[in-house]
């Protein structure tokens, strides 16, 4: 095994994307324990999922598209959507209205009624405090202003503070999520499905060379949909991703990610402050 690769196992947790993409890929009673603890804290009635797919595209004809990090379907068809975010963009809040109005597009059939739209949530795990307030979460509802009284149009979005720590469900799951083996979990079963990829031949097997076939495959699409739509943001949104994943990934010098990226070097030295690593 290429040295590279043993130290993406060694120090690879849930909030890397790439990871979480692979640990979660057809494991719905994962997924379901990850939505479970979030659910019990903030009072959502807890759900049994289905299926869970990972880097599923959205589409909407011929506008842009969206990669998912992870859609759950519950039994009654509910649409949750969870997203790992290791660097919090600007533009946060609006791509998690763009993710829940896509799920809806996607999930109404031709000719059906509006009443037959299920229950959305999109989930996003920020790696830093979304709203810096140390809460375990951020609900987003939409509510008339008038009276103060919940729309309850079916639609919740939800910004998980991956900073906090707590003896709650939200605060051991966080936990869970920044640990880099097994035996540091609270979770057995995310504790067991951590194992087979740090602890097994198999499972290093199916790690081994994939961080850069995924982060080289993620570059691409990112920056062919910005250029495809011709929207300058798109394309940066891409390039700060994808920067990120190179830089956690460590086997570039900021000078060569500058170069590949179209990034400057500023601006690379920031996105690995806030990735907590020494510049």
């Amino acid at each position: 095994m290429k040295k590279s690769a043993r130290r993406y196992i060694e120090n690879v947790r849930l909030m890397d994307d790439i990871f979480f993409e692979v640990f979660f890929k057809d494991q719905p009673q994962c997924i379901e324990v990850v939505i479970h603890e979030i659910f019990k804290q903030l009072g959502y009635p807890l759900v049994k999922v289905k299926k869970v797919e990972v880097q599923k595209n959205l589409n909407a004809l011929d506008k842009r598209t969206v990669r998912l990090d992870a859609l759950a379907v519950d039994e009654q068809g509910n649409h949750i959507n969870i997203e790992v975010q290791r660097v919090v963009s600007s533009n946060l809040e609006r791509r998690a209205r763009y993710h829940s109005a896509l799920l809806d597009t996607n999930s109404l059939e031709k000719n059906s009624d509006f009443s037959s739209l299920n229950e959305c949530y999109v989930i996003f795990i920020t790696e830093k405090d979304f709203k810096r307030k140390g809460l375990p979460a951020y609900q987003i509802e939409r509510i008339c202003v008038q009276d103060n009284t919940h729309f309850r149009d079916g639609t919740q979005i939800i910004f998980v503070n991956g900073e906090y720590r707590g003896e709650d469900p939200i605060g051991k799951l966080m936990h869970d999520f920044s640990c880099k083996g097994a035996d540091e979990m609270k979770n057995e079963t995310l504790a067991e499905r951590m194992r087979l990829f740090k602890e097994t031949k198999m499972g290093q097997r199916e790690l081994s060379g994939i961080e850069l076939d995924i982060a080289e495959s993620n570059w691409e699409g990112g920056r062919q949909e910005g250029l495809e739509e011709g929207r300058q943001e798109g394309l940066e949104e891409a390039k700060t991703d994808m920067a990120a994943k190179l830089i956690l990934l460590g086997q570039m010098s900021l000078e060569a990610i500058a170069e590949v990226s179209g990034l400057p070097i500023e601006q690379l030295r920031e996105i690995k402050s806030n990735l907590s690593l020494s510049v």
